[in-house]
C-alpha cells in the first residue's frame, strides 16, 4: 500500500512555547485590528480564566502527539511527505492565488522567518510530477511550479511541519496548496473529493513508492487571515468554536471523515475552520481509517483550537 500513513496538525502557535503566547496575541489581535476596520479585541473570558500552569499542562498533550509523529517519521521508510496547507499572502499573492497547487521543483529552503529557522529540505520532482498528471487525468487541473520565489517556501502552513516535524527524518517533501484564506474557496465537498483523488492517483502511479500524507491547518481560530471581508456570525479574534471542534474530533475518531464533506463554505467561516479544508483532503485520501491517536485542546490564550494527530494505513 504506497500511502502508508497520515498526520495533521494545527501551526502557529502550536508550534510555539506557553511562555510566548501572550506576547504573540497580543500581536495578532493588533493585525486584526488593522485588517478588519479598526475593531479592536479585547481578550475573551476563556483566555482571562486560563493560566500559564493550565496552559503549559494542557499544551503538553499537543508536545506529546508532536514527538510521537517524529517517532513514527523515523521509521516510515517514507519515500516523501506530501504537506498540505493554505497560502497567506507568503508565496502567492493578488497576481496568482491559486485553488490547488503542487509544488514540482527540488530542493527548496523552507524559511520560518518568525522564529528565524530554515532549512534546505530535498524535493520529490518525480513523485509531484505524477502527481499533477494523475490528478488532471482524474479532472482536477491542478496548478504546479517548480520554483520558488529566491528559492525560498514561505507558506508557515507548509514551513511549520516541515521544520519541525519531518526534517529530522531527513524524507523528501512535496509541498501542496490548498486554498483556505481567499473567499472564494474550493468547498469541502471538492476537498474530500480532491483528497481521494490524491488516494487514487497514488495507488495506480505510484505504487513503488512509499507516501505519507500531512494536513497543516486549523482548527477553530480566528487569525488575522480568517477571511474577515466575508465573515458571518458574531465572533471574533480569541473565539474557538469549541462545540464544532469536538464533533468534528469525534467523527475523525470514528473513521467517519466523510462526514465533515457536508460542511457549507458559510459554517467553515463562521466558525473560523477556513483550514479545515487541509484536514478533508487528507480525510478524502485515507477513507474510514481511524487515529493511532487524535490529540484536542482548545487554547485560548492561544486564540485556537489545536489538533494534533497520526494515522498508520499499514494495519
Amino acid at each position: 500500500m504506497p500511502l502508508v500513513a497520515a498526520f495533521a496538525t494545527s501551526h502557529a502557535y502550536t508550534f510555539e512555547d506557553p511562555e510566548n503566547w501572550d506576547k504573540r496575541r497580543e500581536r495578532s489581535k493588533a493585525n486584526v485590528a488593522k485588517r478588519n476596520a479598526g475593531r479592536l479585541a479585547a481578550d475573551t473570558a476563556e483566555a482571562k480564566a486560563e493560566t500559564l500552569a493550565d496552559n503549559l499542562a494542557r499544551y503538553a498533550h499537543i508536545r506529546e502527539g508532536h514527538a510521537r509523529i517524529r517517532e513514527h517519521l523515523s521509521r516510515a521508510r517514507a519515500d516523501a511527505v506530501l504537506m498540505i496547507g493554505d497560502d497567506q499572502d507568503e508565496n502567492f499573492h493578488s497576481d496568482n492565488r491559486p485553488q490547488l497547487l503542487v509544488y514540482t521543483g527540488r530542493d527548496f529552503l523552507a524559511e520560518d522567518w518568525d522564529r528565524k529557522q530554515s532549512a534546505t529540505i530535498a524535493g520529490r520532482p518525480e513523485v509531484a510530477q505524477a502527481l499533477v498528471a494523475g490528478l488532471n487525468t482524474e479532472g482536477f487541473d491542478v496548478s504546479h511550479s517548480d520554483v520558488f520565489r529566491e528559492g525560498k517556501l514561505l507558506s508557515h502552513a507548509h514551513v511549520e511541519p516541515t521544520l519541525y516535524l519531518v526534517r529530522d527524518s531527513g524524507v523528501p517533501v512535496v509541498p501542496v496548496f490548498v486554498n483556505a484564506a481567499h473567499p472564494p474557496a474550493p468547498s469541502a465537498a471538492r476537498c474530500y473529493a480532491f483528497g481521494q483523488a490524491l488516494a487514487r492517483v497514488i495507488a495506480n502511479d505510484l505504487a513503488d513508492r512509499r507516501i505519507v500524507v500531512c494536513a497543516s491547518g486549523g482548527l477553530s481560530h480566528f487569525s488575522p487571515a480568517h477571511p474577515w471581508a466575508h465573515h458571518v456570525g458574531s465572533r471574533y479574534v480569541g473565539d474557538i468554536a469549541v462545540e464544532f471542534d469536538r464533533r468534528i474530533v469525534e467523527w475523525m475518531r470514528a473513521g467517519e471523515g466523510e462526514k465533515l464533506a457536508g460542511f457549507s463554505s458559510r459554517e467553515l467561516i463562521e466558525n473560523g475552520e477556513g483550514e479545515l479544508r487541509q484536514w478533508i483532503v487528507m480525510l478524502g485520501a485515507i477513507g474510514d481509517a481511524k487515529p493511532e491517536f487524535l490529540v484536542y485542546e482548545p487554547l485560548f490564550r492561544s486564540i485556537m483550537g489545536m489538533g494534533v494527530g497520526w494515522w498508520n494505513l499499514e494495519r
